[in-house]
């Protein structure tokens, strides 16, 4: 019969048992759910932006998770191999570099640019093999003389396409986690930097070559499909550019949908040869060897003096296990080509299904503690193998990928050190039972932080009508090259911004955002007024004056120059959606649709108008004999397919209409009506009274002239003239 005492005794164990047992579960499914999360918790912001996590390069455990299949595939035996699939081919894509061999062979410069003409040969001697498409890994921003051999090759293939890139115009991060923390920001101020407008205009196609993000070892494991800019088009990245054009089906919805690259092996896996090769009859390439392939043309980057990398080649799957093997960008270009054509590339388990894996896998994990020791860690390293092949298995044939280390290389080994710890302390009764070793000190997540801030989160935002203004200070790039000193420059965006926002509070509308050197502001949001449009264009008029000015430079021989800036100014009024859009974890109060798209088109018209203020005629109705207006015709702007009539704000008081505006009327009307003659010599009166400067009038002789030798090379009016303007630019 069993003791009293005996009976306290077993409970106690039990119930310590237990206890340890459930202390453990919690730690492992914590420990897991904060892998998973750390960098969201610990980085919410870069600067003013603030960070989606998720598209930050991957942390290190989620680098060899993502990698880890790919070496135990290439390191099957033959018996196994069949576990893998099918391997995939890859003879679809032939890669040609810009290397040594082919510097030498050409004769060309090793530090710089190659002569087009180079490239024109190679592209005629492809052509002869019809491949279905020739992609250059090359941005191409200057101008030569051979530009013109270039592009009328390009053309004669017609399935070329050639690489951009684009800045961000801030200061370069410092290392690599840095740059990846910038990358997962986003700056609003990318631009693309400067491509040569013949060669780009006569190729089938152009991406962007950017990696984004790149990750810690500077490697590429996400497939950049471009970025998207709000109200216009999105770059697209050359691969996601090649492969929808190359594919029959329309994917433009799903663009930005995530995608990791699946690659098809280690470095060079896929074929590759000499620039020279490819193009010198003593290549031995054999007529019809590039038929209907996709062919990248890239260059094979030298050493950098500073850091001992390759600058064009990145960190692949096999890097770190195989003498840090790297793969240069053409390839990785393919690569992300090639999945994109095959739908193989690799997708990424839903957030929501890797937080439950992690968290149930720690509670089942808190188990081990009722083994003994050696069995418990026996079954850990089961465990943790059945993980890697069940993983395994998920990429090869599933094609997904999931954070899966976070199980078997930190609960499943954390899982068995508590384990043994805790079972060792509960068995020989001198130790302390196991305290709780994970505190919950976390940061507040950004939920609670936007919430602490009271801002509404509700999505979306409702219709209203408003006057939409946007600005650009014209000459900011000359000033910005000229004074060469970004404090200065700063001190002078300060300064203009300071007195266009003083003018427009000053007519209690509402600065919506910067934009780089350019403003967005509204009348009739948050709050309705009635004289919205009245309103907005009595400011633009006043900040358009308060802002011109000339701004000294300091030259090195002690003298001063000057750089003149003034501002132009579109307005527009019509319905908007105006709210705070965004995503859950990024957002503003700002307004979007058309109305909007349609005002920052009119302050772009004003470079090729030579107005500093345009109005829409819907604010011209709304505000009509309250201003001096001037009517400069119908145009179509970028992004509109009917034309529509435009107006140049000349002043404020509406009864001091100069003589020459009856003029332009004229002219403008005689173009109209398509009596060219009589309105050249109209605008030309104009320009005379105005003291031989007059934006509008000098843009219609510009027209006419246009029109007369389109007239002479097509002898026949009727097809080629309209009264209508189309500005094909933004």
């Amino acid at each position: 019969m069993t003791s009293p005492r005996r009976t306290a005794q077993v409970r106690s164990r039990l119930r310590d048992g237990w206890l340890a047992h459930a202390a453990i579960s919690v730690i492992l499914a914590l420990l897991g759910w904060f892998a998973l999360q750390w960098r969201e918790l610990f980085w919410p912001k870069q600067g003013n932006e603030v960070i989606n996590w998720s598209e930050m390069g991957l942390d290190g455990l989620q680098q060899l998770s993502y990698d880890l299949p790919f070496v135990v595939r290439d390191s099957l035996p033959w018996w196994l191999g069949p576990l893998a699939g099918p391997p995939r081919p890859t003879d679809e894509a032939v890669l040609l570099y810009m290397d040594e061999e082919s510097t030498r062979l050409l004769q060309q410069s090793p530090t710089g640019p190659w002569q087009r003409d180079i490239h024109a040969r190679l592209l005629d001697r492809l052509s002869l093999d019809g491949p279905s498409a020739i992609v250059f890994d090359v941005v191409f921003d200057s101008e030569t003389p051979e530009d013109a051999i270039f592009a009328d090759a390009l053309r004669r293939n017609g399935h070329s396409y050639l690489g951009a890139t684009f800045s961000t115009g801030q200061e370069g991060p410092k290392d690599v986690l840095a740059g990846t923390r910038a990358q997962a920001a986003g700056f609003s101020s990318e631009q693309l930097t400067r491509r040569n407008k013949v060669l780009y205009g006569a190729a089938r196609g152009w991406g962007l070559l950017t990696f984004r993000p790149l990750d810690s070892d500077y490697g590429v494991r996400r497939i950049f499909t471009g970025k998207s800019r709000d109200g216009f088009d999105a770059w697209p990245s050359l691969s996601w550019r090649v492969a929808v054009d190359l594919s029959p089906q329309d994917r433009t919805s799903t663009q930005f949908k995530p995608r990791w690259l699946n690659y098809y092996g280690p470095a060079r896996h896929i074929e590759s040869m000499s620039y020279a090769r490819a193009l010198l009859p003593e290549g031995g390439i054999p007529a019809g060897y590039f038929k209907d392939r996709i062919v990248f043309i890239g260059a094979r980057s030298q050493l950098s003096a500073n850091s001992g990398r390759l600058l064009d080649e990145f960190s692949t799957p096999w890097s770190r296990f195989r003498s840090r093997t790297y793969m240069p960008g053409t390839e990785i270009h393919a690569t992300a080509t090639l999945n994109l054509l095959h739908h193989d590339w690799l997708g990424r388990m839903n957030r929501t299904w890797e937080l439950s894996l992690v968290i149930l896998a720690g509670l089942a994990l808190g188990g081990l503690r009722w083994l003994r020791p050696w069995q418990g860690l026996g079954l850990a390293l089961v465990t943790g193998a059945l993980v890697l092949g069940a993983s395994c298995l998920l990429q090869w044939r599933g094609l997904q990928w999931w954070n899966w280390t976070v199980v078997a290389l930190l609960q499943v080994p954390v899982a068995a050190g508590l384990a043994v710890a805790s079972r060792y302390t509960l068995e020989e009764r001198a130790k302390r039972k196991l305290r709780r070793a994970f505190g919950y000190y976390l940061s507040p997540d950004l939920a609670r932080e936007i919430a602490e801030r009271d801002f509404n989160l509700s999505p979306g935002g409702e219709k209203v009508e408003a006057t939409m203004v946007f600005t650009d200070l014209e000459g900011f790039t000359t000033l910005s090259e000229k004074l060469g000193d970004s404090a200065r420059l700063g001190a002078v965006l300060t300064d203009y911004f300071t007195r266009t926002t003083d003018e427009i509070l000053a007519e209690k509308g509402t600065v919506i955002k910067f934009i780089g050197d350019a403003v967005f502001a509204a009348w009739g949001v948050p709050l309705h007024q009635p004289d919205h449009a009245e309103r907005a264009v009595r400011a633009a008029w006043r900040l358009a004056k308060v802002s011109e000015t000339d701004v000294a430079i300091p030259q090195a021989d002690g003298t001063t120059s000057t750089v003149h800036v003034r501002t132009r100014i579109g307005i527009h009024t019509g319905e908007a959606l105006a709210g705070n859009l965004g995503s859950a974890r990024r957002f503003d109060y700002t307004l979007i649709g058309d109305a909007v798209n349609f005002a920052a088109r009119l302050e772009g018209a004003n470079k090729y108008t030579g107005t500093t203020i345009l109005l829409s005629e819907d604010t011209m109705q709304q505000v009509k004999g309250k201003f001096l207006v001037r009517r400069l015709g119908a145009f179509k702007v970028k992004g509109k397919t009917k034309a529509v009539a435009i107006y140049e704000l000349l002043g404020e008081d509406p009864t001091l209409r100069p003589a020459w505006l009856e003029r332009f009327d004229a002219a403008l009307l005689d173009w109209g009506h398509g009596d060219l003659e009589q309105a050249s010599v109209g605008f030309h009166a104009v320009k005379q009274a105005r003291g031989g400067e007059d934006g509008p009038s000098q843009f219609y002789l510009d027209r006419i002239k246009t029109f007369h030798e389109g007239r002479l090379h097509a002898m026949t009016l009727a097809p080629i003239w309209s009264s209508e303007v189309e500005l094909d630019a933004k």
